[in-house]
């Protein structure tokens, strides 16, 4: 679960109870949300809100950098952790799981800027079967 102990903030935009809610949801998870998730959770406290406005609030709190988004295919899930990390995607149920930042990757990012290129982001993800998919295929099911 993510919390970075300051207080909530957006800069140059007013902070609303949508939009505290809508970061709430996604920082008290680290399922990676969606954003139909988002709102079904939202929903709960506001039951008015539209499907609109969490999807309004989550490109805002991602321009904040108050959140991250990790889009594969069609689909964009959300993090409240916006420190560099990797992650682990099973192929079959797709979870999504923080396995944290490989010390590889910080000695490959040292000799690439030591070369002259500029990192802005990276991306790590291991992709394979997680032990409940690869259960459930041994066991034929």
């Amino acid at each position: 679960m993510a919390s970075s102990g300051a207080p909530f903030s957006v800069p140059a935009r007013r902070d609303t109870r949508q939009r505290r809610l809508v970061y709430e949801a996604v920082a008290r998870t680290d399922s990676h949300p969606t954003a139909e998730w988002v709102f079904e959770r939202v929903r709960r406290s506001m039951p008015r809100v539209s499907l609109g406005t969490v999807y309004r609030n989550l490109q805002l709190l991602v321009a904040a950098g108050r959140l991250k988004t990790w889009t594969r295919g069609r689909t964009t899930r959300y993090d409240a952790d916006v420190e560099p990390h990797d992650h682990f995607v099973c192929r079959s149920c797709g979870l999504l799981l923080d396995i944290g930042r490989a010390s590889g990757t910080i000695s490959s990012e040292r000799r690439l800027r030591s070369r002259g290129y500029w990192i802005e982001t990276r991306v790590l993800d291991f992709i394979g079967l997680c032990r409940n998919c690869r259960s459930r295929l041994k066991d034929g099911r």
